[in-house]
């Protein structure tokens, strides 16, 4: 028998509904991408980094460096607000040299991310100094995430430091 195969390569926008075409294809399911395009398992991972980030924490540790610096923080509740916040690491050197004086190497207040990173690792060695233990210390560049889901789980990494901070400077002076 004779088989026309002319009319057999369909093209996929002939296949999937105009309003799909820019969706993914998930076991015949159509899966809207996250902001940043992920799909599948980078989605999974960033939705679940999502529902795990503690805000109640995060508001925590904001009334807290508020509280020890007696100067109000950028309002704005959530992992990319809270680290813009934090992003130039002047708060966070500004904060260990609260807790104790000349802790930390003075930060320099700039946009270029160069010396923010630096300022950053100021206050990283400061943490050290102070105590606090290696799995309390982040890193530099959780401070700077961009892509949903990866943001949030760095800024709990960020939120926990604080929270440790904090437990240490209770510990060298309640009244902090």
């Amino acid at each position: 028998p004779f088989v026309d195969t002319s009319t057999a390569a369909v093209e996929m926008t002939d296949v999937i509904p105009r309003a799909a075409q820019d969706k993914q294809v998930n076991n015949g399911v159509y899966v809207q991408p996250t902001e940043d395009g992920n799909f599948g398992l980078d989605k999974d991972i960033a939705d679940n980094a999502k529902k795990k980030y503690d805000i109640a924490k995060e508001q925590e540790v904001r009334t807290w460096i508020e509280k020890v610096l007696d100067e109000k923080l950028e309002d704005g509740l959530g992992a990319l607000e809270f680290q813009k916040v934090l992003q130039s690491g002047v708060v966070l050197c500004q904060l260990a040299n609260k807790i104790k004086k000349d802790v930390c190497k003075l930060p320099r207040s700039t946009s270029q991310p160069a010396v923010q990173r630096e300022n950053i690792s100021f206050y990283l060695k400061a943490c050290e100094k102070l105590g606090m233990t290696d799995n309390f210390i982040f890193m530099t560049d959780n401070l700077f995430q961009e892509s949903t889901g990866k943001v949030e789980l760095a800024m709990m990494s960020v939120i926990n430091n604080l929270c440790e901070l904090k437990k240490i400077a209770d510990k060298s002076s309640p009244a902090a």
